[in-house]
């Protein structure tokens, strides 16, 4: 992904994405107000990007409602951004409060039940991978000044947006915005159904960050790593872990997943009735003990747990420490007859 790309995507998630709100940014303008000293709705969106864009930061608060004819809900969220791909942000809501965000090489989020913190795919590694495009591709929006006002006692412009996609048709935005800097005051989007609106109370341009602001907590989650394996030599030799072999298919990848409580390794192979699963894990005792399985059977003389789920079958067990699991597409006894077969 070019720089360029990343800053205008920075930028526009920092102000509307991150608030949980439709893209209505880098639109196709129609004409504007008649009026000779009226910029259209084009350019004043292309003046919100390039206003985002030139900023090494970007922090700021707003209110966030969402509504339709039977429930509402509003949180407060408070966002951060820093050039070239750094972004954090925090959801308070209903008592509770969420948190997000991505030093560039580590994704991750914290709520009240649940967390996590991954890394990030590297360019080379999402090579050939089609990106997605610009969160509001030039082709997709209309933007159209409808007039000029005043919010808050602050000079703004009125900015709708429409889709241009036919499919849309009960989808808009409206965007509020200052006409002495282009900062975003207020954004309102709908899809007929649901409205979303956003007010922004507060934002900074070139504020000092420290980059600790868009690290995972390290008090609360854990980073999770993964590395894969083109050979079952390549993955035996990465791990201390006994890593079991399946004679009976073509082994085809390998996955190594890394916590601060354990790893797991993955094995996929490939067999003339489908793919077998083998996991072999430390530190998934917990997670085990909250499985209900569908019954006991022996796998080597040694006791496994079996459960069935949507056509997919696995058997478990503990050996020295470690976790084994072998899942196929099949029944109980499919994953019994290949798990013996390790």
């Amino acid at each position: 992904m070019d720089q360029t790309m990343l800053r205008r995507r920075l930028a526009l998630v920092a102000v509307v994405l991150t608030l949980g709100v439709m893209a209505v940014g880098a639109a196709t303008g129609l004409p504007g107000m008649t009026s000779d000293d009226q910029p259209t709705g084009e350019e004043i969106v292309d003046d919100i990007e390039t206003r985002y864009d030139a900023a090494e930061t970007v922090a700021g608060t707003a209110t966030v409602t969402v509504s339709n004819e039977t429930d509402t809900t509003t949180a407060t969220v408070e966002y951060a951004a820093k050039s070239p791909d750094k972004v954090a942000y925090t959801v308070s809501k209903n008592g509770e409060t969420y948190e997000a965000g991505s030093n560039g090489s580590v994704g991750w989020a914290v709520g009240p039940d649940r967390a996590y913190a991954r890394e990030l795919p590297t360019e080379g590694e999402i090579e050939g991978y089609e990106q997605p495009t610009d969160p509001a591709p030039e082709s997709n929006v209309t933007a159209t000044l409808v007039e000029t006002t005043e919010l808050d006692g602050e000079s703004v412009y009125v900015v709708e947006t429409t889709p241009t996609d036919e499919s849309a048709t009960d989808a808009s935005g409206t965007l509020w915005v200052a006409t002495d800097d282009s900062r975003v005051l207020k954004v309102r989007a709908t899809d007929g159904t649901n409205e979303t609106v956003v007010r922004i109370t507060e934002t900074n341009f070139d504020v000092s960050i420290h980059d600790s602001t868009f690290e995972p907590p390290t008090d609360r989650v854990a980073l999770t790593t993964s590395e894969t394996f083109e050979s079952y030599a390549a993955v035996q030799s990465a791990t201390e872990l006994a890593v079991p072999n399946y004679d009976s298919g073509e082994f085809t990848t390998a996955t190594q997943i890394s916590r601060a409580e354990g790893q797991a390794i993955v094995q996929e192979y490939d067999t003339n009735s489908g793919t077998v699963s083998v996991i072999t894990a430390t530190g998934a005792a917990d997670y085990l003990d909250r499985v209900e399985s569908n019954t006991t059977v022996t796998v080597n003389g040694a006791s496994a747990d079996a459960f069935s789920r949507d056509g997919r079958a696995t058997v478990v067990w503990e050996e020295d420490g470690a976790t084994t699991a072998v899942a196929v597409e099949g029944s109980i006894d499919d994953a019994q007859a290949a798990a013996s077969g390790l």
